[in-house]
């Protein structure tokens, strides 16, 4: 009930016109994706053209609360069809609001933090085994992952926490929206395939699409969208903490599954990037003494080679030497 509040509550801003102008972006935006916010839209949009104005002075504001509270304890719908003058919208919403700390206080705010009888999965120090969950989604965790999910989902919702990296193949399901909880970034699909990496101790949370589309955006403490991105197959989407940005660019990264899959393909890439994603891959460190070597190219597919058998092949290609010295390689000419 208290999410359709906040719904209503951001859908009759967004009705009204008193929201930002971003924020009314973001709303539309989540009107043409989610099936909640468009049929609370219809259902609000219809009572708005059709209700007439109301003179101030017989509005009963003693009455709107205590239909309001009626309401809650019937556990129907709040009151929002009575909004049809600036003045009297003000007071509902202010009544809407004070309901709202009412359901925080009977601690029902389910969405800061997630219910204790989830599911949690742990990836531990190596990638694991597919996690398949109740509507068929399956999930791919990258080692050092974590994600928290019900064991059967709603029926209006399907909605998993998570940090770490991880490669997510969505079921398609039209009625209900999957969505990817990582701190404050939300990831809402319908039915698709994409690639996430979120950091809990720098919040940064990089999402990077396969197939299909997602929409990719941030919240505030009272669950408002505050910045959005539509991505799409090929694109990639950051959020950056410090910011409060999200960036929107198309993927150039070939390996970006590379710990999924295996694979590593290198077209003509600067030795710099080669080694950047083999210390990434292989949890190692490289020292190059020279800026040239970084400049070198490399054209080249490894399936599954050890880091040793991919080194020599780096150094046959371009001459150069690479040393060992613990968890660390010193590159020299």
């Amino acid at each position: 009930m208290f999410e359709n509040l906040k719904i209503k509550k951001q859908v009759v801003r967004y009705l009204t016109g008193e929201c930002r102008e971003e924020d009314s972006r973001i709303v539309s935006g989540l009107i043409e994706t989610d099936e909640r916010y468009r049929r609370i839209y219809n259902q609000l949009q219809k009572t708005w053209h059709s209700t007439g104005p109301v003179a101030e002075e017989t509005y009963d504001v003693d009455l709107a609360w205590l239909n309001v509270l009626n309401r809650i304890e019937m556990q129907q719908e709040p009151v929002v069809h009575t909004m049809v003058h600036r003045p009297v919208r003000k007071i509902i919403y202010a009544v809407a609001s004070a309901a709202a700390v009412l359901l925080f206080g009977l601690g029902v705010l389910h969405f800061l933090k997630p219910a204790s009888d989830l599911n949690t999965f742990s990836s531990g120090t190596n990638i694991a085994s597919p996690v398949k969950l109740s509507d068929g989604s399956v999930i791919h965790l990258n080692k050092n992952s974590v994600i928290k999910y019900p064991g059967k989902f709603g029926q209006n919702s399907r909605e998993v926490y998570f940090w770490g990296e991880a490669f997510f193949a969505i079921a398609s399901d039209k009625t209900r929206p999957f969505v990817i909880e990582a701190g404050e970034t939300r990831i809402k699909v319908l039915g698709t395939s994409f690639n996430v990496r979120a950091s809990e101790q720098t919040g940064r949370v990089e999402v990077t699409v396969n197939s299909g589309s997602v929409l990719f955006y941030y919240v505030d403490e009272s669950e408002t969208a505050l910045d959005q991105v539509t991505l799409t197959a090929g694109d990639r989407g950051i959020y950056d903490r410090r910011t409060g940005k999200i960036t929107k660019s198309v993927n150039t990264d070939l390996n970006f599954l590379g710990w999924k899959t295996g694979m590593l393909v290198f077209d003509e890439a600067p030795l710099a990037d080669v080694l950047e994603t083999l210390s990434s891959r292989y949890e190692v460190s490289f020292n190059v003494t020279d800026k040239q070597i970084e400049n070198l190219r490399l054209t080249a597919t490894f399936d599954n080679e050890s880091l040793d058998s991919i080194l020599q092949v780096i150094q046959l290609v371009h001459s150069v030497k690479i040393t060992k010295t613990g968890k660390d390689y010193l590159v020299t000419k």
